[in-house]
């Protein structure tokens, strides 16, 4: 691995440096503060890769006229249990953020809830848009179809995007379960950090030039052509996502790109589904007892932990100690300011 120089932020300037860059990118008050608190809360908990690295993507995804600087978006609801935004063509985070109250408050009515959203973009972990609703008592389910850059099993070009998925959970007495992952081998911002820091990735991730799979980030770039996780499993589970975002909430489909070409964007305008189940309607009195169990069968049990765990101690280390910022990055931002 290549050393690079790096400087130490605390939370406070990472938020401080985020909000600034969205503000003179032309984001209003409270859509740069949503997306700033995402920002800020990927450098503490990871992955670090939807951090500040992210924050030329919105940048430019505002600059090319892509992106709605000053989204209003809508909420409908169209039963008991179903809500349907319509993004203003801003970010799907700003959605989750204004429909919030409602999805909870319908999911404790009825005992499960969704809420889809097209006319929006993505660019974040999901993980962000269902840990409050775990924090609220709430099982949850998020998924968003992406940019086609992942190639089915057996394929020889994209069709899907890395089509990520976040579950959570409630668990009594501690911090909520939340995981989020991509359904491909690895997500594209953390080749794109790979290359940056000039290091290989840990498993082959994507296609080379000549058809075979590589560690080569620089190499993985090129093609844009990723691997799913799993062979056919990953690429089963990227054709779900595809269905429940893009099918389901009308967004667009992971290769009808040519918007997205048309203003050089990393992602088009998916579409994105968010579930919040409600355990205590479900008739089972024993649900934290079973959570409860099935954390204890994990922990202690070699070096296995609980999904999504691993942040938890991220977030301590970045409360205490700051996160460490590629000073190459950080002097690029600060010239966003």
């Amino acid at each position: 691995m290549t050393d690079i120089p790096t400087t130490t932020l605390s939370i406070d300037e990472v938020r401080a440096l985020a909000k600034a860059v969205l503000v003179k990118a032309g984001m209003d008050e409270h859509g740069s503060d949503v997306l700033a608190d995402i920002v800020t809360r990927s450098e503490r908990d990871g992955p670090r890769s939807h951090g500040l690295r992210m924050l030329p993507v919105y940048v430019q995804s505002f600059d090319s006229n892509y992106a709605n600087t000053a989204a209003n978006p809508t909420i409908t609801r169209l039963a008991p249990g179903v809500l349907r935004g319509d993004g203003d063509n801003g970010y799907f985070q700003i959605v989750v953020d204004k429909a919030r109250e409602d999805l909870i408050a319908a999911a404790k009515e009825n005992g499960i809830a969704a809420l889809t959203c097209s006319n929006c973009h993505h660019l974040g972990g999901l993980r962000f848009d269902t840990e409050p609703l775990a924090e609220a008592g709430l099982v949850a389910l998020g998924v968003v179809n992406s940019l086609s850059m992942v190639v089915p099993q057996g394929g020889q070009r994209p069709v899907y995007g890395t089509n990520p998925m976040s579950f959570a959970c409630p668990r009594d007495g501690a911090a909520p379960i939340v995981w989020d992952q991509a359904s491909s081998v690895v997500a594209l911002m953390d080749v794109r950090m790979a290359a940056a820091e000039g290091h290989d990735l840990p498993l082959p991730g994507g296609l080379g030039a000549d058809g075979q799979p590589t560690t080569d980030p620089n190499a993985i770039l090129e093609t844009r052509s990723l691997l799913p996780f799993g062979e056919h499993k990953g690429a089963a589970i990227a054709f779900m996502v595809e269905v429940l975002g893009a099918a389901l909430a009308g967004g667009t489909l992971s290769v009808d790109n040519a918007e997205r070409e048309a203003h050089g964007a990393l992602n088009i305008k998916g579409g994105a589904t968010l579930i919040a189940i409600d355990p205590t309607r479900f008739g089972h009195a024993g649900f934290h007892d079973h959570i409860a169990r099935i954390c204890a069968e994990i922990e202690g049990n070699g070096d296995a932990r609980v999904p999504g765990d691993g942040r938890l101690s991220k977030r301590s280390t970045a409360l205490e100690q700051g996160v460490t910022v590629a000073t190459e990055l950080l002097n690029q931002l600060r010239e966003l300011q």
